[in-house]
């Protein structure tokens, strides 16, 4: 029985009275993230959540506490049921559908699996409110997890699946191809003897007999190593939208008919990644205070010669794989993710496909899509994604949907809240 990887990432995690949860290393996806784009593409994070020096190993502690407030729910009773239907799903394909927790009070994934199986059941009865937060109160313990050192409270952002423009064939303003996985791309464990690395294993090719450092993305796009190989998955028409979906991982891309297809993540380079922003400030080209991510576009856009000397600092390349449009981004756990419903959170802590509950506000936009104030949110949510950027028990990631209103209030959601972790008890 594998248990959730909840001591990862410099941390240790143990419920108040029971076993200490055994750690296991997952592989993580990336997904779009504004923050965390934010985060990649400047260099630097602020955020108002203390956080301890990820060495010091701080003891974390999902302790039992209570809800207050009304238990309310702003958000379609249908999008519930579907991303809890997505989680079951999830859990029951890694073979943890039915029967009990393992002995010894530690949480397992089949533990997840009850809870969700007892939430649905109750959302299939329909109850009224005052009958909902009754029964929810009754059949589940709630925990929010906190350290000696690490307060409760999480900073809540957003993400969204940006719309690109893009073809099926080079030609006119579409210029900027997307790369399948090639062939040569290979994987190399055990060794690290340069440094193409991704999640500890070597990305290389074979050149003379020996392996090397897979191509730089220099040596892609501007040396064009990988054309004539019919790699070309769909063409984009602006380098910078490129550049941020080799950041952000996966996106839709709407072709000239009007039609549209879904690419994801398939492989990196594994070379390291270099922040731009941070490259800009530091050869003087930006000020730090007005470092930004519409002033790293704007700089680009007012300097077309020196974009591509800037994207190729960043030497990390990303290939993608077609993803069936139907479904949705697909998150970390491999389902598609709701919007409103989904987030994301530091998987070594917070257990996969777990459900939850939300508390913080809101952006309200406007008809034209701007921001008019703020509301209350609170409302249940599953744990379904990962980020390079949602690292810690202080940062979770809310999926508000695609295109450009779902951008909008993803990009000024950048709030203080909590997150509930529900279990059945």
């Amino acid at each position: 029985m594998d248990f959730f990887p909840l001591s990862a990432c410099g941390f240790a995690f143990v419920l108040p009275g029971v076993g200490m949860v055994r750690s296991k290393k997952r592989r993580i996806d990336l997904r779009f993230w504004i923050p965390g784009l934010l985060v990649l593409i400047m260099g630097s994070c602020v955020s108002p959540v203390p956080r301890e020096d990820r060495g010091e190993r701080e003891p974390l502690f999902f302790r039992e506490t209570r809800l207050r407030g009304p238990l309310e729910d702003d958000a379609p009773r249908e999008s519930l049921l579907a991303s809890v239907e997505k989680s079951l799903a999830y859990l029951e394909k890694r073979g943890e559908g039915g029967g009990d927790a393992d002995g010894g009070g530690k949480v397992s994934p089949r533990q997840v699996y009850r809870t969700l199986r007892l939430f649905r059941e109750i959302l299939a009865a329909a109850p009224d409110k005052a009958e909902w937060d009754r029964m929810v109160r009754k059949k589940f313990g709630v925990y929010e997890l906190a350290g000696p050192r690490s307060s409760p409270s999480v900073l809540l952002t957003g993400y969204f699946e940006p719309v690109l423009e893009g073809s099926l064939t080079a030609g006119g303003p579409y210029q900027y191809p997307l790369y399948a996985r090639p062939g040569d791309l290979l994987e190399r464990k055990g060794r690290v003897d340069f440094g193409a690395t991704e999640e500890g294993r070597q990305m290389v090719r074979r050149e003379g007999g020996r392996a090397v450092p897979y191509y730089s993305r220099r040596e892609i796009d501007s040396e064009g190593v990988l054309g004539g190989r019919g790699l070309e998955m769909v063409w984009l028409r602006d380098p910078w939208e490129r550049f941020v979906l080799h950041v952000q991982g996966s996106g839709r891309v709407r072709l000239p008919d009007g039609s549209a297809i879904r690419v994801g993540y398939a492989a990196s380079n594994g070379r390291p990644y270099r922040a731009i922003g941070r490259h800009l400030v530091d050869r003087g080209l930006l000020g730090e205070k007005e470092l930004s991510l519409e002033r790293v576009r704007q700089f680009l856009q007012e300097n077309p010669g020196r974009a591509e000397e800037i994207f190729n600092f960043n030497e990390r390349y990303i290939f993608f794989r077609a993803l069936a449009d139907s479904e949705g981004p697909v998150g970390a756990l491999g389902v598609p993710l709701t919007p409103g419903r989904s987030i994301a959170t530091d998987l070594s802590l917070f257990p996969p496909g777990a459900l939850g509950y939300l508390v913080s506000r809101q952006p309200e936009l406007d008809g034209s899509g701007r921001l008019a104030g703020w509301k209350p949110l609170r409302r249940f949510v599953v744990n379904q994604d990962a980020g390079g950027a949602i690292v810690g028990p202080g940062r979770v990631d809310l999926f508000f949907g695609s295109g450009g209103r779902a951008g909008m209030a993803a990009g000024v959601m950048k709030e203080e809240g909590k997150l509930y972790i529900l279990l059945a008890g």
